[in-house]
């Protein structure tokens, strides 16, 4: 299957030093995700920049199919001998790290929910990035001042249960066993049957939860095996929740989707990954730039979603927060 590379001439005139970036993306080009840090990246980027794209499209290929195009990235990396490779979330980084380590080509990589020493990554010199910390227990709290009644709260964590939705729940819970974090008491549905998905919104309130939240839902599919679109999961969950939902990434939250949350921010997390780069392009050595972690949340809310809840939004908390329809 044809990898999906694209040339990005960054400038009209590109001198002929211009650094050469290879950019390997686990997802796929409309993701929201990598829409968002890839538009944040390219346009903070300090310096004239010649870029190849690859994109994995982990979340909608078999696995088989996506290796081979990790497997295709590599030759791209040995054929083309980038000054700089960047890659974007745990796929690519599980697939090729250890491969492209021994390039000693410099390596910027982002979206990291896993921890750096599951692929071995302290041992490599060259390895710089940002990880991807999804703020949890922010969020929690957020809720819980949001939804009335109880003083104790039972709340469900609803995802697919794709690598990434893994990846980012299990330094929660390990086993995605139910956990109790002061008040609340949380727990975990991952699953990628829509069918699965679609009953546990249904059955939401009859569990006795005040509230759930949605982590993702882009490897969810009908009995068939064709994957649903994700806009039309979280839309129809927007219409038959009988309860309150929430999302803990920026691109979940809108008028056909969750009503708010405090979430991570994939333009941000762009921003960061491309202070990273500009430091090597700068002459620095990735050796002296360690990791960061993305801890930068926002509050988002959704105009529509708030009045159809009737959420109170406490006025510190409202004047800060990202609006959208």
């Amino acid at each position: 299957m044809r990898i999906l590379v694209c040339l990005l001439l960054l400038w009209t005139s590109l001198p002929a030093s211009a650094a050469r970036l290879m950019f390997i993306h686990s997802y796929h080009e409309g993701y929201p995700w990598v829409k968002d840090y890839r538009q944040a990246i390219l346009e903070n980027l300090s310096e004239p920049t010649k870029m190849t794209e690859i994109y994995l499209d982990s979340k909608r290929l078999p696995r088989n199919a996506y290796v081979k195009r990790a497997d295709d990235a590599w030759e791209a990396v040995k054929r083309d001998k980038p000054d700089i490779i960047i890659l974007a979330d745990d796929n690519a980084i599980s697939l090729l790290s250890e491969r492209i380590a021994t390039t000693k080509t410099p390596v910027v990589f982002l979206g990291l929910n896993t921890n750096p020493r599951d692929h071995g990554l302290q041992g490599y010199r060259q390895f710089t990035g940002i990880l991807e910390r999804p703020l949890f227990k922010r969020s929690l709290l957020l809720v819980d001042c949001l939804l009335p009644g109880k003083e104790t709260k039972k709340l469900l964590i609803l995802s697919d249960n794709s690598a990434t939705s893994r990846a980012a729940f299990s330094p929660i819970s390990t086993d995605f066993k139910p956990i109790q974090i002061g008040k609340l008491t949380i727990a975990f549905t991952l699953t990628n049957s829509a069918k699965e998905w679609q009953q546990a919104v249904i059955d939401a309130k009859k569990a006795g939860y005040q509230g759930v939240f949605t982590g993702l839902y882009h490897t969810l599919s009908k009995d068939g095996g064709d994957y649903m679109d994700p806009s039309e999961m979280i839309a129809w969950t927007a219409d038959h929740s009988p309860v309150p939902h929430f999302g803990f990434w920026d691109f979940t939250v809108g008028r056909h989707a969750n009503p708010g949350g405090y979430v991570l921010n994939g333009y941000e997390h762009g921003l960061l990954t491309a202070k990273l780069i500009n430091r090597l392009l700068a002459g620095e050595q990735a050796s002296n730039l360690g990791y960061v972690s993305d801890s930068k949340g926002a509050f988002r809310f959704s105009l529509s979603g708030v009045a159809k809840w009737h959420l109170s939004i406490p006025k510190e908390i409202a004047e800060k927060a990202d609006w959208v329809e």
